[in-house]
Parts: C-alpha cells; structure tokens; sequence
C-alpha cells in the first residue's frame, strides 16, 4: 500500500468536498432567495434581496464551519470526549484496557508512531474510531463492547483499520468534514430557534388592532422564515451526508485491506466485523452522527437507502478480506480478562522493515516492547519518571561531557535522581529500543502543563548542545520526540504545502543525500557511489547533481531540509524519501545508523517507519 499515493487522495479528496460544499451552499442560497421573495412579496431578481441572502447565508455556514473547525483544531482528543469516552491511563491495572493498551502499543512501534490517546467509549455496542489531524495529535476511541467482546486478534485487527486511517491522511479529511457540515446544520437550528420564538411570542402589538394586525404578520413572518430555514437547512444535511457517503465507504474497504497487510491475520478483522453484524455496532452516544464517517462499523444502524451509508455491507466487507471466512469458527464467549503477550520472533533485515511492502511487522513490534527492562517500560508510563527517562538517554557517556550537561539542566531533585537512576542502567536497552521508548513515552509527556513542556523542551536543547557536538542518535531523538510534542502542544495542524515540485527543493534534497552517503560510508568511493544512487532515482544525471560536503551535512542543515521538505506535496515527499532509500542501500545493505536517519527523513514526512528491533531469541 503506497502512504503517498492514500495521502494524495485524500487530498484531492478534500478539494473535491469543498467543491460540492460550495454548490451546497450556492443551492441553499438560490432556494432561501425564492422562499424570502414569496414571503416579503419581493421579485426573486431583487438585487438587494439576493445580496442580503446570500450575505446572510455565507456568514452562517462560514461562521458555523470556522467555530467548529477551531474547536476541533485541538485533535483527536475534542472528538473522542465530545463522543463521551474517557481517558484510558497508560498505567492502567485493569486487565481488559491493558489489553487494549498493549495492542495499540505494538501497532504504533510497528508503524513507527507516537502511541496515540486511547478512550474508552461507554457503550456496549462494538466499535472504534481515530480522528486527529496527524499522528502526533490522534486519539484512537473504542466501544466498552469492543474491548470486551473482542479477542486479541479481533482487537488487533481493528485497530490496525485505524492505524491505517491514521497513516493514509484520512483523519485530516474527516475533521474538515465534520467542519463543514456543522456550517450548513447551523442553518436548521437557526430556523428551529426562529419556530421556537414564534410559538412564546404574542401575536397583538399592545391590544389594538393595528397591533394585533401588525403583531399578526410578524409572527407570520418569522414562522415563515424560521421554517423556511429549518427545512432549508436539513436539505443542505442531507445533501451532506450524501457526500460524507460517498467520501467514506471506498476509504473503508482500503483500510480492511490494510489492516491485513500490517497483521497478515485477515480472520481477526473478518471476526470483528462479524461481531458487530450479530451484536451491533449501533451507537448510543446523542452526538454519534456528527462523526458516523470516522468509525469502524456503521455506528447509527442500517440505513433504508444505501447511497446514505457511510460504511459498505459487512457481508461485502468480509468477503473482500476473507472469502473463505467461517462464521462457525469465531468464539462469540467475551475473552478472559488477562493481558496475552504474542512469542518473540526473530529480527528482520534492516532494508527489509524499512521498505516493508506488506505492512510494519506486528510480530516485531510486540517483541521489541517485550524486549525492554521492565524499570524502562514503567518508566516511560508515568510522567515525572519519563521525564528522567529521556533526559538519561541524552546524557553523554564521557565523564566531562556529562558534567557541563548536568550543570545547566534545571529540573528538580527527585528527577535528577532518577535520571541518573537510569542513566546507569541504559546500557541494558538496546539502541533501538531506545527509540521505541521514546514513542511510548510521547503519550505521558503529554501530561506536562504547557509551562512543564517548554521548561522539558529547554533541558532537551541544553542536553544535546551543551556538550558542543550532537551526534546521530541525538538528533534522530530530539528530531522525532519534539516534532510530535511541538504539534500537540501548539495546537498545530501540521505543514502547509508550498513546494509542489522537487526543484526549489534540489538544495535540501542534497543536503539529505549528502548526509546519508557521508553517515554510511568512511570513505569518498563509497560516499560517492551512494549519493549518486540517491540522484539516479530523482531521473538526474550525477555529473550535473555534485555532492555537498562540509558544514551543508551539519545536523542543523539536515534539520532544515527536513523543515523545508514536510512543506512539499506526498508526491514529492514520495520521490525524495525512494532517493534516500536508494543512497542509503547503495551498497546493498541498511546499516543500523543509516536507519535511524531514514527513519528521522520519513518521520518529517508523514510517512513513519518502525525502529529496528534488536537481535532477538527464538523462545
């Protein structure tokens, strides 16, 4: 499955809403000018009419698209309460969201995430949902009756279907979505406040006739337009939805193929959907139908007319990722409240998970988080103490150097001790489960208060720069840890596109180049021979595409390029990130360090990759 070419739809996708959004508009404006008309007795042509409707009608769906856009700039987290889920603690002790927990973990280090936020729905229904604007801001939200009704595999399955909403920049198109529609149901609840005044309002102006004449007409007219609006306004809804239809049911199909691909297990997802065909997926919540297009499963119940659906049929839907799929064999008996942990597997090859063409390996994900100390694991789930965790894993292990970080690095006793605690057990994790602990880590960080992220964020940068060098796995970590807390902490919904092209980015493309030939190879043969393999996939010719040497290679230029690069279009990003992935298999092998700064590229571009699990035991 390509990430670029899903994310380019999506994009596309979101132009073409707003284009029928704008018509939806236009047709509302056109219907209110005829129903006015006929109310104030005005020829339907009046300039100064359709000027005054159309003002009007603008200024309300503008209005009521930008406050709930605004709202939901926050992220996923907005969606998820405003569906009434709760929070699920990442130190939870209770058996069943320890589960849940662990599933969402490994799907995240295997697709090279933060762990998103995790709700829990209070409903007994089975379904699921992730809404956010990106990674570093999502929340994934799932049904007390998923957790509890599903088996591990189920569960696997459908948050893999999340993941790959996620992934693909389907989260972004919903929350605009859910954006624009809001602006066109202000319209009907205008109208129903307009009946509502009427039905309280008296019909005489003071006990005279001419008042009650006057007052008549005015009640008349206000009912007029008050239903006038409300009817208008649920035609505009229900066009809405069928757009919102429309834009859904193809994303879901995509996303049941895709969840197979990460958990090559097409009867986990096939079972949870057959789940919720026998004990229903329908939704409680009052506020479910703002985002019906998000979930797993039909969550607002069959609907008569099939162009209102916003999911395909299950039927279909299993069948596509399971012909041979046996209603018999699935276990309907809730699973036992224990936390089940998969077997080890052996490590794959560095070029082999980064180009993954079949989806991130579950299998390895669950064996690296299996592979940590447990102090590290409990560590990154409590907020002070992963704090110390991140600080320990910059500290520097010369002597000195140490000692010019420690000198300048405010934080308080308790959490120097602990850091210091862990610095002296580091060694025990291996270097890519270091990484792996930072995306557990991310979720508790997100406790901090905005004035505890930027003091952490200070001590971060005085870490790396103190000691006057930064080195690559500094760099991979700062890059990775505090672009997503940067995103969740600014409210941000991410780079705009400004480059649509590679050419203005030709500079950053060989800064990139440069670094990973200098990183890969000591000597200027092979540095040479992997970044004209970088330039080779960009349709260059070498000899017209020199490499950059020196202070261009700095980490500072890299950081950059990388800046500069999230502000292309997936196309680009797509071409960019082959050329690294050329230059840096140059020779035929991914080295663990060439990797990491892989990893650092695609994580700047939206399109994340897992960490190398270190060499694990068969069990």
């Amino acid at each position: 499955m390509d990430f670029f070419d899903r994310q380019e739809r999506a994009r596309k996708k979101t132009g073409i809403l707003v284009v029928f959004f704008g018509l939806a508009v236009i047709g509302i404006i056109v219907v209110l000018n005829f129903v006015f008309s006929l109310i104030l007795d005005i020829p339907w042509h009046d300039p100064e009419l359709i000027l005054w409707v159309a003002g009007c009608v603008i200024v309300m769906v503008t209005g009521g698209s930008l406050a709930k856009m605004m709202e939901l700039s926050q992220g996923g987290r907005v969606v998820a309460t405003m569906l009434g889920g709760e929070l699920v603690h990442q130190h939870s002790v209770d058996p069943a969201e320890r589960r849940l927990i662990n599933v969402v973990e490994e799907m995240a280090i295997a697709s090279g995430v933060p762990v998103p936020e995790v709700y829990l729905l209070p409903d007994p229904a089975i379904n699921a949902f992730a809404a956010g604007h990106g990674p570093g801001d999502t929340a994934i939200g799932i049904t007390r009756g998923a957790m509890e009704r599903l088996s591990r595999d189920e569960l696997q399955g459908v948050i893999a279907h999340e993941f790959s909403h996620i992934l693909h920049g389907d989260m972004k198109l919903n929350i605009r979505l859910m954006g624009l529609l809001n602006g066109i149901l202000c319209i009907a609840i205008l109208g129903g406040v307009l009946l509502r005044i009427t039905f309280y309002m008296p019909s005489d102006g003071g006990g005279s006739s001419g008042g009650k004449k006057d007052g008549g007409g005015l009640v008349l007219a206000l009912l007029g337009a008050g239903l006038a609006l409300y009817l208008v306004g649920w035609i505009g809804v229900f066009f809405g939805n069928l757009i919102k239809s429309a834009v859904s049911r193809q994303r879901e199909f995509l996303a049941d193929a895709s969840a197979v691909q990460y958990t090559r297990n097409p009867q986990g997802i096939a079972g949870a959907l057959w789940k919720i065909g026998k004990f229903s997926g329908r939704l409680t919540n009052p506020r479910a139908e703002e985002a019906s297009h998000m979930y797993f499963g039909n969550g607002m119940g069959d609907s008569i007319f099939d162009f209102f659906a916003t999911h395909p049929p299950i039927p279909e839907r299993v069948k596509a990722i399971a012909p041979n799929f046996d209603p018999s064999s699935v276990d309907t008996t809730p699973p036992p409240r224990t936390t089940q942990n998969p077997p080890l597997l052996k490590r794959p090859s560095a070029a082999g998970v980064f180009m993954r063409p079949e989806g991130p390996p579950i299998g390895f994900a669950a064996a690296l988080i299996a592979s940590l100390p447990e102090f590290s694991r409990n560590a990154a789930r409590e907020m002070h103490s992963a704090t110390a965790l991140v600080f320990s894993l910059l500290l520097d292990a010369n002597d000195e150097n140490r000692a010019k970080q420690l000198e300048g690095l405010a934080i308080e006793e308790p959490v120097r001790v602990e850091m210091l605690k862990f610095f002296e057990r580091r060694q025990e994790i291996q270097g890519a489960g270091r990484i792996a602990l930072i995306d557990l880590a991310i979720p508790t960080l997100r406790y901090l208060s905005n004035e505890q992220y930027q003091e952490f964020r200070k001590n971060i940068r005085h870490l790396i720069e103190s000691d006057e060098q930064i080195d690559l796995f500094e760099f991979v970590l700062q890059k990775i840890l505090l672009r997503h807390l940067d995103l969740y902490f600014s409210k941000s919904t991410g780079a705009k596109v400004k480059f649509r092209s590679i050419i203005p980015l030709l500079p950053d493309i060989n800064t990139l180049l440069s670094a990973l030939a200098i990183v890969g190879h000591p000597d200027q043969e092979g540095r040479q021979a992997a970044f004209d393999a970088g330039v080779r996939e960009l349709l260059f010719k070498p000899s017209a595409f020199p490499m950059t040497l020196g202070e261009h290679c700095e980490i500072a230029a890299i950081d950059r390029a990388l800046n500069r690069l999230a502000e292309a279009t997936p196309d680009v990003k797509r071409t960019v990130l082959k050329a690294c992935a050329q230059a840096a298999a140059s020779n035929g092998v991914v080295a663990p360090h060439e990797y990491e700064v892989l990893r650092a590229i695609a994580d700047a571009v939206d399109c994340p990759v897992p960490p190398l699990p270190p060499p694990l035991d068969e069990p």
